[in-house]
């Protein structure tokens, strides 16, 4: 046995017991996202506001805690799920089990209705999708989680069928995916890529041949699918056409046997480990149509995408925010030459430029949430804006936290960063390439209904405080906007660009709605930053 007695390299020290942020109520914790929530809620009711919060709290609680101590247990190593492909006498099952802790943290979210609150009856108010956005962004401060992308597509797939599907189809996976006593828990998958096309989808050779039923007879494969499990979407060209349809696939068969979709291999991928992706091949897989074939691609957008691009920037929020309480927490306890990591300038300016990140994007992305939910223009330009930026600054400032840690950083069994990180990057490339993300954004912005509101956006902004600052950036987007070549070439640059205007009109607009003086402060920093051309993070502390 070790005596440390008189060994003054084992004594205490200041990280003796350290436990980082585990306790902490993340919502309380990060008060931008109460702040941009209000700002954007269509309802103003107190009793309504007053109830959400408490059930956003009640989250960040768990989060802090529970969910963060068995995120932590079904990440070690193999504790992330296996794919089953036979039985102990040979028979094919292709099953997926994860391990306990990843049940019931699934258990745990399912049954406090982070899909489904609407169906818990004790919930008396709408459940919008502002507040669907609020619970998922929680739920990413512990990373992806295993659960983080199954949500994401189970919410996808009720909007769906509740939009598109049959009688027949409702009546059968609605209760499966949403009912307070199902024992799915977001078991929905999507299979959509295939070796041949990520985003495009048109060159995926999948077939569907119609049977004599109504019903669809599968044969193709699909390289990514994610979240294999009770039922999922998946699309394939109609037989002997170029028109690609959305199809409903169930794990069984309507006569109760296995369906014809076989699992190859569990995917061995960099981050989102906590559920499974894998390969898969259809032989004869039965099918039903998710509303008119010929509206494949437009259904998959507007419902399946659409649902997930907004998921991915909850994911990018979730996950910068978690990084910074993570990194409040370390500098708080450290020390180095004498005191506290805190009380360092060069670490209180890093850490106030990370918290600028975070705030602009939070209030931008929760109008971005807004807009969509009221399919508002301009959010066909923000929301793909918002997939490519948020995406890239969570990574940024999940590698800022780490350097605050020092050493300690890179540990995985010292801090979650690590694995922050890595779902980070898979988030970059969840939904679309950031290039070809910045193109949709750029096309959308050059639509006449879409400029209009945009231009209608700013200029109501522009009559108060840097009008001219924002008129000025107007014109220089606008610029860019009508060359083909800027477009083409620039497009991240103009991307970069543009989410500036949306932050500082977002950070003016809570600033005179919660008026303080740090509000006030990230307003002129973020004007700063505007003017100065340059990129976040570690700027301002040369520039003030």
């Amino acid at each position: 046995m070790v005596q440390t007695r008189d060994n003054p390299g084992l004594k205490d020290f200041d990280l003796t017991g350290y436990t980082g942020t585990l306790g902490w109520n993340f919502f309380t914790e990060t008060p931008v996202l109460w702040q941009a929530f209000c700002l954007n809620s269509e309802i103003q009711d107190p009793d309504y506001l007053a109830a959400v919060e408490a059930n956003l709290s009640g989250l960040g609680k768990l989060a802090g805690d529970i969910l963060h101590r068995l995120t932590v247990e079904c990440h070690r190593d193999g504790k992330w799920g296996e794919l089953v492909q036979y039985d102990r006498t040979g028979r094919r099952i292709d099953e997926i089990r994860y391990s306990p802790e990843q049940m019931e943290l699934r258990k745990i979210l399912f049954d406090y209705g982070v899909v489904n609150l609407d169906y818990h009856k004790n919930w008396q108010y709408p459940f919008t999708q502002l507040h669907r956005l609020a619970l998922a962004t929680i739920i990413n401060m512990n990373g992806e989680c295993g659960v983080a992308c199954p949500l994401a597509m189970t919410e996808g797939l009720i909007h769906a069928l509740r939009a598109l599907g049959t009688p027949e189809q409702k009546e059968r996976f609605l209760p499966l995916l949403a009912d307070p006593q199902s024992k799915s828990y977001f078991m929905a998958g999507q299979y959509i890529t295939e070796r041949v096309g990520g985003s495009n989808v048109a060159a995926n050779r999948t077939i569907a041949v119609p049977q004599d039923d109504g019903t669809y007879r599968l044969f193709g494969e699909k390289w990514f699918c994610s979240n294999p499990g009770d039922v999922w979407v998946t699309t394939a060209k109609l037989a002997g056409s170029n028109v690609v349809g959305l199809f409903l696939v169930s794990r069984y068969r309507s006569d109760g046997s296995l369906n014809g979709c076989y699992h190859l291999r569990k995917k061995d991928i960099i981050g989102s480990k906590g559920k499974l992706t894998v390969e898969c091949v259809y032989d004869d897989c039965e099918a039903t149509a998710l509303g008119r074939p010929a509206h494949g691609l437009a259904n998959l957008i507007r419902y399946i995408i659409r649902t997930s691009r907004l998921h991915v920037i909850c994911g990018g929020l979730g996950g910068m925010a978690r990084a910074i309480l993570e990194a409040e927490a370390y500098t708080r306890v450290r020390e180095a030459y004498g005191k506290k990591l805190a009380e360092f300038p060069s670490v209180v300016r890093t850490l106030e430029e990370l918290r600028l990140l975070r705030d602009a994007l939070f209030l931008v992305g929760f109008r971005a949430f807004a807009f969509a939910d009221k399919e508002e223009p301009l959010a066909l330009a923000l929301v793909p804006l918002l997939k490519v930026v948020t995406t890239q600054y969570s990574a940024v400032v999940g590698k800022e936290a780490i350097l605050l840690h020092g050493g300690n950083g890179i540990l995985g069994d010292f801090t979650v960063l690590p694995r922050l990180l890595n779902d980070a990057i898979i988030n970059e490339t969840w939904e679309g390439t950031h290039a070809l993300l910045a193109e949709h954004a750029i096309a959308a912005l050059r639509r006449p209904r879409v400029a209009a509101q945009f231009r209608e956006y700013l200029h109501h902004a522009a009559m108060g405080e840097h009008a001219a600052l924002l008129e000025q950036e107007y014109t220089t987007i606008t610029s860019h906007l009508r060359s083909e070549f800027d477009c083409d070439v620039n497009r991240l640059y103009i991307c970069e660009r543009l989410w500036r205007i949306f932050a500082l009109v977002e950070l003016l607009r809570r600033a005179k709605a919660y008026p303080d003086s740090a509000h006030r402060r990230q307003v002129l920093l973020m004007a700063e930053f505007i003017r100065s051309g340059a990129r976040l993070p570690l700027f301002f502390a040369a520039q003030l």
